[in-house]
């Protein structure tokens, strides 16, 4: 069943091809093609944010920082699952819930696929998580 890793993976594919288009629209034809019927799952607003801070954080392989990275709770929590999977990269093995009940330290915050973004991203080997160790 496809799920917004396959997004992910589509769009950051999409950006490194060269072709001229911005993180934005690159993420909403790769939803549009993953999930054809559903409107909904297209515009869900929570891992669109996580894969738009991961581009604009220069997070991705092979593209450059692409703008300002967002100051929202989605941006947040992205930022530390990557900083948390560059401490441990075995994380990424982890199911989406479990890591970001670490990610949000147990806090019964609502998940709305950010993980699935991110591990989705790693597995396929396109984030740049050394960059994002934090002392």
């Amino acid at each position: 069943m496809p799920d917004y890793a396959d997004v992910a993976v589509r769009a950051a594919l999409t950006l490194r091809s060269g072709r001229p288009i911005s993180a934005r629209e690159a993420w909403d034809d790769a939803a549009v093609e993953v999930f054809p019927k559903s409107a909904s799952m297209q515009s869900k607003g929570c891992p669109r944010t996580t894969f738009l801070t991961l581009c604009a954080s220069g997070a991705v392989k092979d593209l450059p920082a692409a703008g300002i990275v967002g100051v929202s709770e989605n941006a947040r929590h992205a930022k530390d699952c990557l900083a948390l999977l560059a401490r441990n990269r075995g994380y990424v093995a982890m199911p989406p819930r479990q890591l970001w009940n670490l990610v949000t330290n147990a806090s019964g915050k609502a998940y709305n696929q950010q993980m699935h973004v991110i591990l989705g991203l790693a597995k396929a080997g396109l984030l740049r998580l050394e960059k994002h160790v934090q002392a």
